[in-house]
This record gives C-alpha cells, structure tokens and sequence, in this order.
C-alpha cells in the first residue's frame, strides 16, 4: 500500500468529516448565544448538504477537466476558505449569511470525497482498492470522532467562531502538503486529464466515461439502481443523526455543553463499524457486508429510542447506530469502487455519493420539521430507523444479483482492445 497517498486522502477526508461535524455540536450553543430554536437551523444544514450534492455531481467532469490530483486540492481549499467564511459570518447572528457561506462549503465537501477515494484507489491493483477505499472513507468517521471528542473543549475554550477558524487553517496547511506531495493519478486512469493520451480523442474518450450514462451499461444497470437506492436511504439515516444528535440529546436531559458527547460516541461507532465491514467484506464480500450493517444499525436506533433516561444505554446504543448506518454508508462507496472500471469510477463514485446525499438533504430537514413540530426526539430516532431497514431489503437484492456487475478493468480493457482492432 502506498501509505503517503493514502494518509493524504484519508487526512483530506477526516478534515471533511469535521467540518461537517463541526455545524452540528455548535447548534446548540449557538441556540443559546443567538436566543432562537435549534430547528431555526435547518436551512444552514440543509444548504451544506446542497452543496455537497453539487459538487458530487461535478466531480466528475472536474476530474477529467482538472485531473483527480487537482481536483483533490481545490476541494480541499474551497472548503477551507468556506470555514473561514462561517467563522466570519457568526458574530453577524444572521441565519441569511450562515447558510449561503455554508452552501460554499459543501462545494468544496462534496469534491473531496469522491476525488480522495479516486486517486488513492488509482494507484492500487485491485485486490486493495477495497480496502483503500475503506481506509479512505472511514476518515469521515475519524473526523466526527474529533469534533465529538474535542467538541466540548473547544466550545469552552475557543467558542463556536474559534471551531471554524481551526477547521479553516488545517485543511488549507493540508492543501499545501498535497501540492508538495500528493503525486498524479497513474497514466492508465484515463479519468485524469492529466495523464489521458494527448488529442482531443483522448479528451473526448474521458469525458463520454465520465458520464452518467456510462454507469448504465449491460451488467451495471440493475446494480447503478440498487446501489443508488442504498445510498439514499443510508444516508437519509446517517445524516440525520449526524446533524441532529447533539441537538436531540438536549431533549434527553443533556446540556448544550455535554451534547457533543453523543457526537463522539456516534462517530466512534463508525470507525469500529468501517473495521468491522472491512473484515467482513474480506471474508464474505462487499454486498454481503452491506446487508449485515444497515441491521445493526437499525436495531441500535430502535434501541436509543427505547431506552429512556439511561444516558449510558443511551449513548452505548448511538455507537451501535453509528456502526451500522457509517459502515453502510462506507460501504456503498467501497461497493461502487468496486463496481466500476476506472475510468468510470470517478463518476461511479461521485454519483453514488451524490445520490446518497440527496439523502442527507431529506433526512435532516425532515427531522428539522419534526422538531419544530415539538416531536420527542426518541420518536425522530425510531423513525429514523425506517429507511435503514429497507435499505438492508435493497442490498439484500443487490447481493442476489448476477455477479456480471463486477466486472473488473481487466476485462474492461480487453473488451475495449477488442472494440478498438473491429473498429479498424
């Protein structure tokens, strides 16, 4: 394993999971200090996951236009000087400025993901992109585990506007170290245009696989479709908890202080939880272990919302949850990966992701409604468990499909060879 390329995108990856983290264990303080509900929020968490479905969807073309190396850092950067727009904005206490400089932020979210899992399964045979591509994404969950963790010092220490200044500065000293180190994609992913053979041929070849309609080839179309379906459900249920747990945990008695403790203990169940998927999908295989989670994650959730005032239960069984729906949501990107040819991946990956946080955008503004609704946050949690379950039912048929869908670029490039000598 390439451990340089792959800690630099596991870093880029990790500072993307707590910028996200970081909005949502300050809404409760921030609550407080501006004197309005928590749901008032909704907008500006609704906004980030926008952006981030945006530039999911361009990541894409921008690998083709960029490369994925300078994709990479762009959306490293974008994000960066996001942060430092909210940092900016607070003092203003204005909800109208929070949630356009956090639309800008999710851009730049939205790009590295699928331009860090790209590039450092790129330069893996593949027998390792599964797990390089865990390894990469569970950065996520790490980064979730930081804010959780350290979320409640530095609310004390820092306040909610010193949070954004730190989540601005280290991914901007993170974007200088991959200029200086992150190598290019190699020359046989035809995804970077920056190795692509040079000739507008070349060019055009790219850009046709980086398109949709690519990932609906024969033998990809029912699985581009389950696996769609997968992501959207999981993450409906991730990033609800995610963006809401903190404020939800307010309802069990906890203090705008101590809510960021379910963060962690949310997020720390991810991390075991991505371990956990890696190991089973080592012996058993990705589909398989994309059945398994969404059911610990679901029965988990009915768990914290059965629970009552046991704080420990309570935050034992957010880990559980936080096992399932992470390493579900890990693994429907370690899936697609593995689905798609490399030239195509890119796209595969971000599409996928984008799908999936079309999902993030239903799921927390629905439980936003919910919570200006005055509905007991043990109620949101059950409901929440709902598209899990059928998410597991979806994978469960994925599994069953024809194994036609995992074809691997070997064979890509032989059917592509044999196109090309019909064609002359």
């Amino acid at each position: 394993m390439r451990f340089g390329v792959v800690g630099l995108a596991f870093l880029a990856v990790l500072l993307d999971g707590f910028d996200s983290a970081s909005l949502s264990f300050v809404l409760p303080s921030l609550a407080e200090q501006w004197g309005i509900a928590s749901a008032d929020f909704t907008p500006a968490v609704v906004l980030t996951n926008i952006g981030v479905v945006l530039g999911y969807l361009a990541s894409g073309r921008l690998a083709v236009r960029l490369g994925l190396r300078r994709m990479l850092i762009a959306g490293t950067v974008l994000f960066a000087v996001g942060s430092l727009a909210t940092a900016l904005v607070l003092p203003l206490e204005s909800l109208t400025a929070l949630s356009t400089v956090r639309l800008i932020t999710g851009l730049g979210l939205g790009v590295v993901l699928p331009g860090a899992v790209s590039l450092a399964t790129a330069h893996h045979p593949d027998e390792q992109r599964q797990t390089v591509s865990v390894t990469v994404t569970l950065g996520l969950a790490f980064g979730g585990t930081v804010a959780g963790v350290f979320g409640s010092s530095m609310l004390a220490s820092v306040g909610a506007t010193g949070v954004f200044w730190i989540g601005s500065g280290l991914p901007l000293l993170l974007a200088m170290l991959m200029g200086r180190w992150l190598p290019a994609a190699p020359a046989s992913v035809a995804a970077d245009s920056t190795v692509v053979a040079p000739g507008a041929d070349g060019s055009a070849a790219a850009a046709r696989e980086a398109r949709v309609g690519a990932l609906f080839a024969p033998g990809l179309r029912a699985a581009t479709v389950l696996l769609w379906i997968f992501a959207f459900l999981v993450f409906i249920a991730s990033y609800t908890l995610q963006s809401w747990v903190p404020t939800l945990l307010t309802g069990y008695g906890f203090s705008a202080s101590q809510a960021p403790i379910g963060l962690a203990f949310l997020s720390f169940g991810g991390v075991v939880g991505g371990i956990v998927l890696l190991l089973l999908a080592a012996r058993r295989g990705i589909k398989f272990a994309l059945m398994v989670m969404p059911v610990i994650g679901a029965v988990s959730m009915v768990c914290a919302a059965t629970v009552g005032t046991d704080r420990t239960a309570l935050l034992l069984a957010l880990a559980g949850s936080g096992a399932g729906v992470t390493a579900s949501q890990i693994g429907q990107l370690t899936l697609a990966v593995a689905m798609y040819p490399s030239a195509t991946r890119t796209a595969g990956v971000g599409w996928a992701a984008a799908l999936g946080r079309v999902g993030s955008i239903v799921g927390p503004a629905t439980a936003g409604i919910l919570l200006a609704l005055s509905l007991p946050g043990d109620d949101i949690v059950l409901l929440t468990a709902i598209p899990v379950v059928v998410a597991a039912v979806s994978a469960a048929v994925l599994w069953r499909l024809p194994q036609a869908a995992d074809r691997t670029d070997e064979a890509e490039d032989v059917e592509r060879k044999e196109q090309e000598v019909a064609a002359r």
